[in-house]
């Protein structure tokens, strides 16, 4: 199953190191998200390596494995549907995953309810994607 992956999922996966780390790892997914999900990432290494009790190199290699099974995708790539995205997306942070997805016609992953709060693009929750897998 292909999928664009929001900063949520990838957080949440980082922190807990559970059931979202193994299904990114080992559930036959395609993910990819925006470039944008880094440069979120970066801003928040502080707070997420403080949480999760772990040094900045141990960090890296949490976040590389993680990574090394998610595709970035240059903006690029999808600045042509960032302006739709904006329109539907229901929450301005957000429409980079949207235009992500309404790019390369894939549903996000996310948590987030307010992301299902529009009808063009498909939203999975973990719950929903565990179902696929």
């Amino acid at each position: 199953m292909q999928l664009v992956v929001d900063t949520n999922i990838l957080i949440s996966a980082l922190v807990a190191r559970a059931i979202t780390f193994d299904t990114i790892l080992l559930g036959n997914l395609e993910l990819s998200t925006p470039e944008h999900t880094l440069e979120e990432i970066e801003r928040n290494r502080e707070d997420l390596q403080k949480r999760m009790k772990i040094s900045q190199s141990e960090f890296s290699v949490v976040l590389n494995i993680l990574l090394s099974h998610v595709t970035v995708i240059p903006r690029e790539q999808y600045i042509h549907t960032e302006e739709k995205a904006k329109t539907i997306s229901p929450h301005y942070k957000d429409f980079p995953f949207f235009a992500l997805a309404l790019a390369k016609g894939l549903p996000i992953w996310s948590n987030e309810l307010r992301l299902k709060n529009q009808e063009i693009v498909k939203v999975y929750n973990i719950k929903e994607v565990l179902d696929f897998v």
